[in-house]
C-alpha cells in the first residue's frame, strides 16, 4: 500500500508539470528573470472558516463555530480572484492551525492528519488558477483558528486577553522550549506531502513565502517589541526546511533593527485606514536596506473619515513599479468572500465591516466603484490596463 501510494503521488506531480519559484534580487521580486509582482487579497479563511456551518455530518467546533471550507468555496474564490487580477492570496488559516479540534495541532505535538485536506485543497486550486501565496505562521490575536497563546499555554503560561499588557507573552518568543514547539510546528507544516501536488509544501513553489505571524508584536498592541534573535532563528528554520522560500517578517510595522536579517525577504506592514505617509516611510527604510515591501492588508472600503483615498494610495504603490528599484511588490486588501458554494444565490458575511463581494447584485454603486478601482489595481501592477466593468465571475454552484 505504501508503495502505490508512493506511485501515486509521483503521478499526480507529473501530470501537473514543473512551475517556477519566485526570487529576490535585491528589492524587487523575479519570476523566471522578469519583475514580478504579488498583489491579490486577504482570503484567511480558505483552511478553517467561521463564517458557514457545515451539512450535518462534517465536521464542526461549535464553541468557535470552526469548520472546513467546502471545495466549492475554495474553488469559487480562486475564479474571482483571477477575473479581479491577482497573482497572490494572502491566507492565516493555510498556517495557522492550532488548539482546537479540527486544527492541524489541536494540543501540543499531535497532529490531526484530517486538517490537511482543506488546506491541501486550498494549495491546489491556487495552483490551478496560477495564483501563488503568502502564509502567516502563527497569530498575534486569541481568533479561532490559533496563534501564540496555543504555545504559551501549552506550556502552562495562562494569558488571558487578546491584547495583554502582560510581559508573560514574550516567553512565545523567549523560552526555547515554546520557540521550539513553534519550529516544530513550522516543520509539521512544511514538510507535509499534498497529494493533490506530490510535493510538500517547502518544495511547492505556490507557496511564495511563510510570513513569521501575522501583526506580531509584544505585550503592548503594535509595539514592534519582536526580538530580533526570534525573527532570525525562525526565518532561518524556514529556509532551511524550504530553501527557495522567501520569509516575510510578520513583525506589525517596520522594526528597523531587523532590516538587517539575512533570512528575511520581504518587510510589511498593514493600513487601517489607507494612509500615504506611513506608506512613503515604510518604502524609504525598506529600500534603504535593499529589501522588498508588502501591504499586506489595506481597508479597501473608502468608509474610513481619515482614509487618503485609495486611488491615489494605489498611485504611490504603482508609481514604485517604474522605478528600477521598486521597493513595493504588492498589496492585500482585507478582506475577500464568495457564494455559500454550491449555494450560488447566498453570498458569506463577517461582521466586521471589510468584506468584499465581488458581483453581489446587492452592492452599492460606491461599492463597485471601489471594487473597480482595486481591480483595475490589481491588473496595472500585472502591467495590463482594464476598464472599469466587471466581469462575472463563475461559481461552480452543485458541482461541489
Amino acid at each position: 500500500m505504501k508503495l502505490l501510494s508512493v506511485l501515486l503521488v509521483s503521478s499526480v506531480a507529473a501530470q501537473l508539470g514543473a512551475i517556477s519559484s519566485v526570487v529576490r534580487n535585491g528589492s524587487e521580486l523575479q519570476l523566471n528573470g522578469k519583475r514580478w509582482t504579488a498583489s491579490g487579497a486577504n482570503v484567511y479563511w480558505l483552511g478553517l472558516d467561521e463564517n458557514v456551518g457545515p451539512t450535518p455530518g462534517e465536521p464542526y467546533y461549535e464553541p468557535t463555530k470552526a469548520s472546513y471550507p467546502s471545495k466549492g468555496r475554495v474553488t469559487e474564490i480562486m475564479n474571482v480572484l483571477q477575473v479581479l487580477g491577482a497573482t497572490t492570496i494572502r491566507s492565516h488559516t493555510l498556517g495557522v492551525s492550532t488548539g482546537n479540534p479540527l486544527s492541524l495541532w489541536p494540543t501540543l505535538r499531535q497532529t490531526n492528519e484530517a486538517a490537511f485536506e482543506a488546506i491541501d485543497w486550498a494549495v491546489y486550486q491556487a495552483r490551478e488558477h496560477g495564483i501563488r501565496l503568502i502564509v502567516p505562521l502563527t497569530d498575534n490575536y486569541d481568533y479561532y483558528h490559533g496563534g501564540r497563546y496555543n504555545f504559551l499555554r501549552w506550556r502552562g503560561i495562562n494569558v488571558r486577553t487578546t491584547l495583554p499588557t502582560d510581559p508573560a507573552v514574550m516567553q512565545f518568543y523567549t523560552n526555547r522550549t515554546i520557540v521550539d514547539d513553534f519550529k516544530e510546528y513550522i516543520r509539521t507544516l512544511l514538510t507535509h506531502v499534498n497529494p493533490y501536488t506530490g510535493l510538500t509544501y517547502a518544495e511547492d513553489p505556490t507557496i511564495v513565502a511563510y510570513e513569521t505571524g501575522n501583526e506580531l508584536g509584544g505585550a503592548v498592541f503594535q509595539d514592534l517589541n519582536v526580538p530580533v534573535t526570534w525573527t532570525t532563528d525562525i526565518s532561518a528554520y524556514i529556509k532551511e526546511l524550504g530553501p527557495s522560500k522567501l520569509v516575510v517578517d510578520g513583525t506589525y510595522g517596520i522594526q528597523k533593527v531587523a532590516l538587517k536579517i539575512t533570512t528575511v525577504d520581504i518587510y510589511s506592514n498593514h493600513f487601517w485606514p489607507a494612509n500615504i505617509p506611513k506608506l512613503t516611510t515604510d518604502i524609504a527604510a525598506v529600500g534603504a536596506a535593499s529589501k522588498t515591501y508588502i501591504a499586506g492588508e489595506y481597508e479597501w472600503t473608502g468608509n474610513s473619515q481619515s482614509a487618503a483615498p485609495l486611488t491615489d494610495w494605489f498611485a504611490v504603490v504603482e508609481a514604485q513599479q517604474n522605478k528600477s528599484q521598486p521597493v513595493v511588490v504588492g498589496d492585500h486588501l482585507w478582506s475577500l468572500f464568495g457564494h455559500a458554494v454550491p449555494d450560488c444565490s447566498k453570498y458569506v458575511d463577517h461582521a466586521d465591516g471589510n468584506t468584499m463581494h465581488y458581483g453581489n447584485p446587492s452592492n452599492s454603486a460606491k461599492t463597485n466603484a471601489q471594487i473597480s478601482a482595486v481591480r483595475q489595481h490589481l491588473f496595472k501592477m500585472k502591467g495590463e490596463a482594464v476598464g472599469t466593468a466587471l466581469p462575472i465571475a463563475p461559481c461552480p454552484g452543485a458541482g461541489f
